[in-house]
């Protein structure tokens, strides 16, 4: 899997800063508006979560602090990232959190054994999706959710002002990044994220576009 810095040309320390900077954005009111209505009802008193592609851990540490009892995992490739989510407060029982390339290793867990395991802005970089999402629906348990928020095909127009109005990117960066990582973040559409998850057994029961750049996948195996 191409890492972080290979597709948006930042450093690994840079990109941290900007996840961090951005999380209360990706994941605020709206997310878990969406969480509460079509997530929550179905996760048993003591859930197994994994967040794939945790970055810093903040998305988990949100779910710790829902879930206290819940046992929690996350995997990303890059060190920092999971550097930075140990040494973060917990008020629930601490994740394991430790370095994963999904696109060629499988999943550390026992098929049928995660409530939920979710995913934030990653599997558009994979070459080859269909493997990890294979994956992922091994793992689940029974009744489990695969909730999958990742960036939808926008004009290049409405992309480039993304970057520049709600990113807040300066005039340099938000034509020059922009360019170079439109092809990137607009790979799929809509109906192409709908049928890669149908193809392999994890149809959206639900999905809800949250921002203009990212629509929210609620997934239950077939």
């Amino acid at each position: 899997m191409p890492t972080h810095q290979s597709i948006t040309g930042s450093s690994d320390e840079d990109l941290l800063k900007r996840m961090v900077a951005t999380h209360a954005e990706r994941f605020g009111e709206s997310f878990w508006t969406a969480f509460a209505a079509h997530v929550a009802p179905h996760l048993p008193a003591r859930p197994v979560m994994v967040d794939l592609g945790c970055g810093p851990g903040l998305l988990l540490r949100d779910l710790s602090l829902r879930y206290p009892s819940a046992v929690l995992h996350g995997y990303d490739l890059t060190e920092a990232m999971i550097a930075y989510g140990r040494d973060l407060s917990w008020i629930g029982i601490p994740p394991t959190l430790a370095r994963l390339d999904v696109s060629t290793q499988p999943l550390p867990h026992a098929p049928g054994t995660v409530h939920l395991l979710s995913m934030s802005s990653v599997l558009h970089v994979f070459d080859e999706p269909l493997p990890a999402l294979s994956e992922i629906r091994r793992v689940l348990a029974p009744g489990g959710m695969f909730l999958l928020l990742d960036w939808i095909r926008q004009p290049l127009a409405a992309y480039l002002a993304y970057r520049r109005d709600v990113m807040g990117e300066g005039e340099g960066d938000w034509q020059r990044r922009g360019f170079r990582l439109f092809p990137v973040h607009n790979k799929y559409t809509t109906a192409d994220w709908l049928w890669l998850l149908d193809h392999v057994g994890l149809p959206a029961a639900e999905h809800l576009q949250l921002r203009d750049s990212h629509r929210l996948f609620v997934c239950r195996p077939a």
